[in-house]
């Protein structure tokens, strides 16, 4: 049997050219909670102001056509909104209106300090704790440079950063080593401990390149790698990396050289990592993101009856969904979601799949868990 092929093909629509500054536009969403109506609206204004890219992607099986999904992708930013109107009718169901400026230049979002906070917002203020192992071999002492700088670059962005006290007290804790030697799931336990939703791991390396002879005075070339990614807490999601981010400082005290270079290293690291996720964050604002269900005591005719459910475009927001595992009594599926984990939680509760009923038992960033009800 041959393998199944996937054939990429991008459709691009006419979109709407926008000025340097941005375009202001009115649009309308419908949602059973007013964030998710807010958040179809948003989605709308992006359609709207710049455009979409339809995407097909066609699975062919033995020459026999296996699945044909066409996604809507809009490529476009919003800056900042206001609900102009909001009314919710008998049926429960919200109809609200914004006003928002909408870009498609990402630097905008970037240097628009309330955009970056109408972002995070957006995707609920996550905790971030930083993670950065440092290796100085100019010293030869443990020091914490490139985090520090790190840490008051996102700090000065806007994010809400767990304090760095209350990640030191974890030292004594088991998974504290490896989460220090890039363990992801050890880094989420120490995340979990402390509220936090996001990790920055990382590693730096200070080192000296040699002696600058500068006229009569000789000084130390100081350099530095420093690396890192970003990752989610709860479901393990890569939403950033940069595997390398180099620094290189002259100063005729060795430390300060050290010093120069690792800071200038951190601060490339972070203003990549910035873009990477500000950029991601904002395109799932306007798309969908990945949501995780996890749902117990399933047997398997539930768990293929609940797969064929959140595939059948009967909730309303759902773009596709995929069933990762079942075992155990526990199945796990993989949802693209066109708004917030918990009003896609909530539209689960409202919109049950016939003969299977779930509970939804608890809700972490982008992670649902139920239970079937008993």
């Amino acid at each position: 049997m041959r393998a199944a092929v996937k054939i990429p093909v991008i459709l691009w629509l006419l979109a709407v050219s926008l000025a340097a500054q941005g375009s202001s536009i009115t649009a309308e969403g419908f949602g059973m909670t007013e964030d998710a109506a807010i958040e179809q609206a948003k989605r709308a204004a992006v359609e709207i102001g710049i455009g979409t890219v339809m995407s097909s992607e066609t699975v062919v099986k033995n020459s026999v056509l296996f699945s044909d999904n066409i996604y809507a992708k809009a490529n476009g930013f919003v800056k900042t909104f206001t609900v102009t109107d909001k009314f919710q009718g008998p049926d429960g169901l919200w109809t609200i209106t914004i006003d928002a400026v909408v870009t498609e230049i990402l630097d905008e979002v970037l240097k628009d300090e309330m955009a970056v906070q109408t972002l995070l917002n957006a995707m609920n203020r996550p905790k971030l704790i930083f993670m950065i192992r440092e290796e100085n071999l100019i010293d030869n002492t443990p020091t914490d440079f490139a985090e520090t700088q790190l840490i008051k670059m996102f700090y000065d962005k806007g994010f809400d950063v767990v304090d760095r006290q209350l990640v030191q007290a974890m030292k004594g804790e088991a998974d504290f080593t490896q989460a220090l030697a890039g363990d992801v799931t050890a880094a989420a336990k120490i995340a979990g401990m402390l509220g936090a939703d996001i990790i920055v791991i990382g590693t730096a390396k200070i080192s000296s390149g040699g002696v600058i002879k500068a006229g009569s005075y000789s000084m130390t070339s100081g350099q530095a790698d420093v690396n890192g990614k970003i990752v989610r807490a709860d479901t393990g999601e890569l939403l950033a990396i940069v595997p390398q981010a180099r620094g290189k400082k002259p100063h005729i005290s060795p430390s300060t050289a050290g010093i120069s270079a690792v800071t200038m290293a951190a601060e490339k690291l972070g203003s990549d990592i910035i873009t990477q996720l500000i950029k991601k964050w904002s395109t799932q604002q306007a798309n969908a993101v990945n949501v995780f269900l996890v749902v117990e005591n399933v047997d398997f005719m539930a768990y293929m009856t609940l797969g064929n459910h959140l595939k059948s475009q009967s909730i309303p927001g759902i773009q596709n969904a995929f069933e990762k595992g079942f075992n155990g009594g526990v199945a796990e599926f993989q949802i693209l979601y066109e708004g917030k984990s918990q009003d896609l939680a909530m539209a689960l509760m409202q919109n049950q799949a016939q003969g299977v009923a779930i509970q939804v038992t608890g809700l972490s960033g982008n992670r649902i868990s139920a239970q079937i009800a008993q």
